[in-house]
């Protein structure tokens, strides 16, 4: 309202002097400044380290677009709790910054050795395989990283894993947790049960027209048409600006002139090897493995098969298995004794050895010699457009994205002007109602927008949209159908059927109780069952997997108390078709731990290692957060 009065009440030459006001900064700092609130903009602070909303917005898109996945062809955007979900990833985001600055505080950290290390291993970089420089390049210049920022992140990563793997592998799981375990988990009770249906009442059910009419005038908000509206939009989208954008052989050329350091690959040596781990500082162990690393060197020079020996004899489990092979290897990759050896190898084919390293003793075989070289122009070339049309597209995206912004307020009964100015076509999206939406309509944000009172109730255009990286839309409704409610001819089958179910429900819940009664009166069930001509089950031992007894049954007869020596507990549970089922508990046998192989043991006891090891680092990042100072700002959470 109070745009609405602005925009109807101050004359046109203050109106564009304030505008240069409003613009200017645009022009210096962008369109993320018009996202931005003014003040503090994080949405939460940890321990003074703020968390932004970008890094929020983010995040939040990341596990939305996961769990479209996890859903595919069934996933409906009203299956997701989106207020949860903010808590969730929020949550989250405080959870890493938690343990990055417990990591920072206890001087965790990670060597280049093992960094190289964890990166050659990600299979998105790998060829057949094996590690790929080229690969790595590429992934990260089409997603718009650099290798610095990529592995400053990797490396994060890996520190506050050596956190979680310290804590989690103190956690184990005893016999004695095992016994009580099984006891409760593999517990049998005897039961007996009978069902009584609501068919018979159900046909028997009669709903008058009043009864029809106070029910539909009691509940008239069950029987509304959903709230649409017809939405047309400009779409700002960097990816489909950047498939637009053409570049000559020249620019390319001198791009790959400025980044000529990047494509050279230095000496690379492809290298099997045996390792003989040392445990400790124990002389005589360090002896004994020295002299099996021997033995096993004269067999090579004998003419041993070197894979075969590998498989056989290597501590190694990552190359054991492929007969120790390293793949290609540059300097920087692998400790300093191990790497000194391996490029002191005058040629190919030659085995050396015993290396001693922090990890024991290598036997080491030269496969392979690949010369220093600059990868060609015409192999990077397409790397080299990626990049290209990433930085055009970034620097046309905060361009355009300033107009669009500007347009759109300064013509907001329209998108014609915006659509002819920026070049953008105007595409539309109908049958949007508050809680669903094809196309950008299924994003929430989108929806939000669409029914708030400026763009439906003022008809204005909407401010620039995010959904997702670089991602903007500009929406206006087209067309709208209120919400109204169904005419009672519509819907009276509907009130009749629902009307006489629960008439049916309430009269099976008067059997059950009246046959609850009798049982607790001393009768016995299959009488109590043959007096009301209920469907029986006699009495017989059940687990609470047990696939023949109908689920609430199952629950509710493992909450129940367990009844005296030689008594027996009555209850009543309803099932998921309104049905009712009465039931008596007449005994309990506890689960017996002797029923389980010793390999059924061993497995069961790892479970419990691993329920307990993520039991203790929840339990450590509550401690965290319990002692630390966290402040959220949900007016900056961009929902």
């Amino acid at each position: 309202m109070v745009i609405q009065a602005f925009r109807d009440n101050i004359p046109k030459w203050l109106t564009g002097i304030i505008l240069v006001l409003i613009i200017g900064p645009f022009a210096l700092w962008g369109i993320n400044s018009y996202f931005s609130a003014s003040g503090n903009t994080s949405v939460a602070e940890v321990n003074g380290t703020e968390i932004s909303p970008q890094d929020f917005q983010q995040a939040y898109q990341s596990r939305y677009q996961q769990l479209q996945q996890a859903f595919g062809a069934s996933f409906k955007p009203g299956l997701i709790d989106e207020k949860q979900l903010r808590q969730e990833v929020l949550r989250q985001l405080i959870n890493e910054t938690l343990l990055d600055q417990q990591v920072a505080k206890q001087h965790y950290s990670v060597s280049d050795a093992d960094l190289v290390s964890a990166v050659q291993q990600i299979p998105a970089f790998q060829v057949d395989g094996k590690f790929s420089a080229q690969v790595y390049q590429a992934t990260l210049s089409g997603n718009g990283l650099t290798a610095a920022t990529f592995e400053q992140r990797e490396r994060q990563g890996l520190t506050v894993n050596q956190l979680q793997n310290a804590i989690q592998a103190s956690a184990f799981g005893t016999p004695q947790q095992l016994e009580i375990d099984q006891a409760v988990q593999n517990e049998q009770r005897q039961i007996a049960y009978a069902t009584v249906a609501t068919r018979p009442y159900l046909d028997q059910a009669k709903v008058s027209d009043a009864d029809i009419a106070a029910y539909y005038q009691a509940h008239a908000d069950q029987f509304m048409t959903p709230e649409k509206v017809t939405l047309a939009y400009v779409e700002l989208d960097e990816t489909q600006l950047a498939k637009g954008i053409q570049a000559s052989d020249a620019q390319l050329q001198a791009l790959y002139q400025q980044q000529i350091a990047s494509f050279k690959q230095n000496e690379t040596r492809e290298a099997q090897h045996i390792l003989i781990a040392v445990n400790g500082n124990d002389p005589k162990a360090d002896a004994a493995a020295r002299a099996k690393a021997e033995d096993i060197l004269k067999q090579l020079r004998a003419g041993a098969d070197f894979a075969k020996l590998a498989e056989k004899y290597s501590d190694d489990p990552g190359s054991a298995k492929r007969g120790g092979d390293l793949g290609w290897i540059e300097r920087g990759a692998m400790v300093k004794p191990f790497e000194d050896a391996l490029f002191n190898i005058p040629k190919v084919g030659d085995v050396v050895g015993p290396i001693r390293s922090q990890y024991g003793y290598h036997i080491i075989k030269l496969d392979g010699i690949r010369a220093p070289s600059t990868q060609p122009f015409d192999q990077v070339r397409g790397q080299l457009l990626a990049e290209y049309q990433k930085k055009r597209a970034d620097d046309e995206y905060f361009a355009l994205g300033d107009k669009l912004a500007n347009l759109a307020y300064e013509h907001p009964d329209s998108l014609q002007t915006v659509s002819k100015q920026l070049n953008l076509p105007i595409e539309s999206v109908d049958n949007v109602t508050r809680d669903s939406g094809g196309g950008i309509a299924a994003n929430p944000a989108v929806r939000r927008k669409a029914f708030s009172d400026e763009v439906l109730a003022q008809g204005n255009n909407s401010d620039p949209i995010q959904i997702g990286p670089n991602h903007v839309v500009v929406i206006r409704v087209q067309g709208h159908i209120p919400s109204e409610r169904k005419p009672l001819a519509e819907v009276r089958d509907q009130i009749a059927t629902l009307l006489k179910q629960q008439q049916a429900v309430r009269e099976a819940q008067q059997t059950a109780e009246s046959a609850e009664t009798a049982l607790k009166s001393g009768q016995d069930i299959a009488g109590v069952a043959k007096k009301y001509a209920l469907s029986f089950t006699a009495a017989k031992f059940v687990s609470r997997t047990d696939a023949s007894v109908p689920p609430a049954v199952l629950t509710a007869v493992f909450m129940a108390p367990k009844p005296a020596s030689g008594a027996s507990e009555p209850g009543t549970v309803a099932l998921a078709d309104g049905d009712q089922a009465v039931f008596v508990l007449s005994g309990v046998k506890a689960g017996d731990i002797s029923t389980l192989s010793k390999d059924q043991r061993i497995a069961k006891l790892q479970e419990l290692s691993r329920l307990n090891a993520n039991a203790e680092f929840a339990a450590y990042l509550a401690d965290l957060r319990q002692h630390a100072k966290i402040k959220i700002y949900n007016n900056n959470i961009q929902e």
